[in-house]
């Protein structure tokens, strides 16, 4: 029940929509209508500018590492206030099956923005939001990747470049940590999966850099429509 109860309030934090927000309160647009049609922080730099870019990528980055505190904040305190200790069938305290449930919540958290009930289930790429729960539970691998994703953008000036570059990277990076045993396996899946995940999401971007045709980033105040 704790669980499901974690996972909720994941995926209901991952589906707020900032991007949409944003650019109601800013030049009430429905930011979909613009640029790439997409919520996230990428289309809204494009669309509102600087400020509002930044704005949407820190509070989409926040949303999946807000998420991770808030489960396993319910995880942990399930286990200190259940009379017998933890259900045996979901033992919190086993590192294997807290790692799993934190992988789940980590997971909706994406899912939530990738697909937010608010939007019709039409939402971003998960890259800033995935970013947060990469964050907070693989810090180190994080700041590879990150360090990666600055490279490309500033070399490229492809923000989705550099998305798929990072997470590529991040990808390599937690499975070269995890050969020697495989000891943090459940890690590993959620860095899977996520990875796939947003490849999938970027499927269109990919297509346009083989053609040439996808748009370098640039940054200014708002755009002249």
């Amino acid at each position: 029940m704790i669980l499901f109860a974690a996972l909720l309030i994941s995926y209901l934090l991952g589906a707020i929509p900032s991007g949409f927000i944003l650019g109601k309160l800013i030049r009430k647009i429905d930011i979909r209508d613009h640029g790439s049609k997409n919520i996230g922080a990428t289309n809204v730099l494009r669309i509102l500018g600087v400020v509002p870019g930044i704005i949407s990528l820190v509070f989409d980055f926040f949303k999946g590492f807000l998420a991770l505190e808030i489960g396993r904040y319910l995880l942990l305190r399930s286990c200190k206030t259940t009379i017998l200790g933890c259900n045996p069938c979901f033992n919190y305290s086993n590192p294997q099956i807290f790692q799993f449930s934190l992988v789940a919540i980590g997971i909706v958290a994406i899912i939530g923005h990738i697909y937010p009930i608010f939007l019709n289930f039409k939402g971003g790429k998960g890259m800033a939001t995935g970013g947060g729960v990469f964050v907070n539970l693989l810090p180190i691998p994080s700041i590879i990747a990150f360090c990666v994703f600055i490279l490309v953008a500033a070399i490229s000036k492809y923000i989705s470049l550099a998305s798929l570059s990072a997470i590529i990277t991040f990808f390599i990076v937690e499975l070269i940590r995890n050969i020697p045993g495989f000891q943090e396996y459940p890690l590993l899946i959620l860095t899977t999966l996520i990875a796939a995940l947003i490849i999938f999401r970027h499927k269109e971007n990919i297509s346009r850099l083989r053609r040439g045709e996808e748009h370098k980033i640039t940054f200014r105040k708002k755009t002249k429509e």
